[in-house]
């Protein structure tokens, strides 16, 4: 009786001629952008049904979705796109099957296992090419995150960290943990958190500042919370959060007054100083 792998060993070079004739005519993507490796990689799928056929996680079968995944995500291939090529094997093999001259439950059983190896293949593949697209995404969220969370050295011993957009759980745990690094780094003693450009101010926001700034006070910090305007002080009175442990400034300009009078140091005109000097 007739196999899959047989069959395919058989037929494997008309299935190809006749898949990549299909292809390129019936979806667009590949007519119009296609990949390099696209005959080869047709090629390899074609000897691999037998196997995915009898073991969809077989080392070969998974390395090979790996590699397809690789090159397709970077070049900007939808999982649609490499799946409706995929399943253009079906209308392939099906003619051939029942030209093969064989008998009907052989006919039935061959077009049943293609079809089960193709969709094993095909849900290996989608569920490989989401998780890596995941993880593109992830990359791609987090260098976003990091460029919108700066943590920035304005003068030795003070760090400003400006704030904009809305803060979630998500993005509060990655700004203590940014800010945290760069105390211990630079052995701050003075931390300007600006929150002038944060939307809205709710208790989860306070609570995630009130987190951040006892995480700094265990670092030997001080933080001052700069941005608080009048609006944003009744805001902050009518949600009932306890702020009176913590210095706030109406701007950036008295934060650092203030920064330099902690530390000890002061900003002076420089003709005060030469007249100092001048008298000394």
């Amino acid at each position: 009786m007739a196999t899959l792998a047989t069959f395919i060993e058989e037929h494997a070079a008309s299935i190809l001629e006749d898949y990549l004739f299909l292809v390129r005519n019936n979806v667009d993507r590949y007519g119009h952008n296609e990949p390099p490796t696209f005959v080869e990689n047709t090629r390899r799928l074609i000897h691999l049904m037998p196997r995915a056929l009898a073991d969809p996680h077989a080392k070969e079968v998974v390395e090979f979705v790996d590699l397809l995944c690789r090159q397709r995500l970077p070049m900007g291939f939808q999982l649609g796109d490499v799946l409706e090529a995929m399943f253009l094997y079906n209308d392939v093999i099906t003619p051939l099957v029942v030209n093969a001259g064989l008998s009907i439950n052989e006919q039935a059983q061959l077009q049943v296992d293609a079809q089960n190896a193709i969709e094993a293949i095909a849900l290996r593949f989608a569920e490989a090419f989401v998780e890596m697209q995941m993880r593109v995404l992830d990359a791609q969220r987090q260098a976003v995150l990091e460029l919108s969370t700066p943590v920035i050295k304005v003068w030795d011993g003070i760090l400003t960290l400006p704030l904009i957009g809305t803060i979630d759980s998500y993005r509060a745990k990655q700004i203590m943990e940014e800010l945290l690094r760069e105390v211990a780094i630079e052995q701050a003693g003075i931390v300007l958190i600006d929150i002038t450009g944060v939307p809205v101010v709710d208790t989860n926001v306070a609570d995630h500042l009130i987190r951040t700034i006892k995480a700094a006070e265990l670092l030997g910090t001080e933080c001052l919370l700069v941005g608080i305007g009048p609006e944003l002080a009744q805001t902050i009175v009518s949600l009932g959060v306890d702020l009176s442990r913590i210095t706030s400034c109406a701007d950036m300009r008295q934060g650092l007054t203030v920064g330099f009078e902690r530390l000890g140091l002061a900003v002076v005109p420089k003709a005060s100083v030469e007249s100092l000097r001048e008298q000394s």
